[in-house]
């Protein structure tokens, strides 16, 4: 478990270091390639802090011995991380941390800034929801689309295996009046076999009878 913790703290140190490179980036940029590093970056922070809600998940899961070391650590990075993100604020502002110490000579302009700053990211992780959440109804029609197509084909087979069976009985219904109208006539036979054979019995019983009377 804890080779686990250890490999997401790798992959955490190399995710801030690549933050804190693109951060000093920012500073440095204009216009296009400004906002390129910021993409970049926001997009480290959402890796980061899918990385730390896994790395809880696993402190929770360590013996009580472990566990409170690497909450203390964890807490340490989340402490990293808020820093991380105030820098990202002051790069994109354009500020410097001197600037940020000498916070009551920071003019009103400059609060607007920030507050206009802190609106525009939220309206940037709004429009990302409703993007993954326009993705997801996309995907959601697909497969209702692709269900209701496999509904109709298995409607269809239905259909024609019903078709068959109607077929199937509609011949059976033939075939076992065919076998009524066969054992009809069987009957019919046996019986006037029977009764030929009774005639015969009574016409030879009548020609001894004659015949033995006639010698008498």
């Amino acid at each position: 478990m804890s080779t686990i913790i250890e490999s997401y703290e790798q992959q955490y140190s190399n995710l801030t270091a690549e933050i804190t490179v693109l951060i000093g980036k920012i500073s440095n940029s204009q216009g296009g390639e400004k906002q390129g590093h910021v993409r970049q970056v926001e997009k480290f922070f959402d890796e980061v802090t899918e990385l730390l809600e896994q790395m809880e998940l696993e402190v929770k899961e360590l013996p009580a011995k472990d566990r409170q070391k690497y909450k203390t650590r964890l807490t340490s990075y989340k402490i990293e991380l808020s820093k991380l993100q105030g820098d990202m604020k002051r790069s994109k502002l354009g500020l410097s941390s001197r600037d940020e110490l000498l916070g009551d000579d920071i003019n009103d302009s400059e609060d607007q800034r920030v507050r206009l700053l802190d609106n525009t990211e939220k309206l940037e992780r709004s429009s990302r929801k409703l993007e993954h959440g326009y993705r997801v109804v996309l995907e959601t029609e697909q497969i209702g689309a692709q269900v209701l197509e496999d509904l109709s084909a298995q409607r269809q087979t239905i259909e024609r295996s019903r078709n068959r069976l109607n077929e199937m009985n509609t011949t059976l219904g033939r075939s076992s009046r065919v076998l009524s109208g066969m054992m009809k006539r069987l009957i019919q036979n046996k019986i006037l076999l029977l009764v030929l054979g009774v005639v015969i019995l009574v016409v030879i019983v009548l020609a001894i009878y004659f015949t033995v009377r006639k010698k008498s």
